[in-house]
């Protein structure tokens, strides 16, 4: 169960990431869970050219393929639980695990912002 602060969390760390400011949310998010900020790049390697971003496990870094991608909380928060699996040398990190921890964040902040 989730406690206040944690719903408060995740809400604030999408609300930064749809204000433009995702670099202080992947510093929040890296400081929450005691490992290393992830770099992060707008440009993607060749082989992803194709997806609208990914993670790159060799160099800690989330690519993105624009911009405007840098702004959408369930993309940043998907890469960044892939980043958050290999640095604590977890097994898995496969696709529905990330899409549904960006799915939790999301919702703390809809549940978050209709409170008002």
């Amino acid at each position: 169960m989730l406690t206040d602060n944690d719903v408060i969390f995740r809400a604030k760390i999408v609300y930064l990431i749809l204000s433009k400011d995702t670099d202080e949310a992947l510093k929040m998010l890296s400081s929450h869970y005691g490992v290393v900020e992830p770099k992060l790049k707008v440009g993607m390697p060749k082989r992803y050219s194709k997806n609208p971003a990914c993670y790159v496990a060799k160099n800690q870094t989330i690519h993105v393929s624009r911009r405007e991608i840098l702004y959408s909380p369930h993309i940043i928060l998907h890469e960044f639980y892939h980043h958050l699996r290999r640095v604590t040398n977890a097994q898995g990190g496969i696709e529905k695990y990330a899409d549904n921890f960006a799915k939790n964040y999301i919702q703390s902040y809809k549940n978050t912002t209709n409170k008002t």
